[in-house]
């Protein structure tokens, strides 16, 4: 599975919501189940998916959809050459 699957899946299994939901406006508070709570269930997802640590600094830039993604590449997370 390529990253961008494994990113959307996150997305989908930590706030429960559905694919079409997500999109790159997708931002936190955006929806109902991405509130506080939702946002760390959705970091902790991250970190398991690509075996990262997401620095506590770190995880208020994590607001929205396309910042989580540039995030992820500055952990080393390859979304372009896999």
């Amino acid at each position: 599975m390529k990253n961008i699957e494994k990113y959307k899946n996150a997305f989908i299994d930590a706030l429960d919501i559905e694919e079409n939901d997500i999109n790159e406006d997708l931002a936190l508070g955006a929806v109902r189940e991405w509130d506080s709570i939702g946002h760390m269930a959705l970091i902790s997802e991250m970190e398991d998916v690509f075996d990262v640590s997401i620095d506590s600094e770190w995880i208020t830039e994590f607001n929205s959809y396309l910042s989580g993604i540039e995030l992820l590449k500055r952990l080393g997370v390859d979304f372009i050459n896999e």
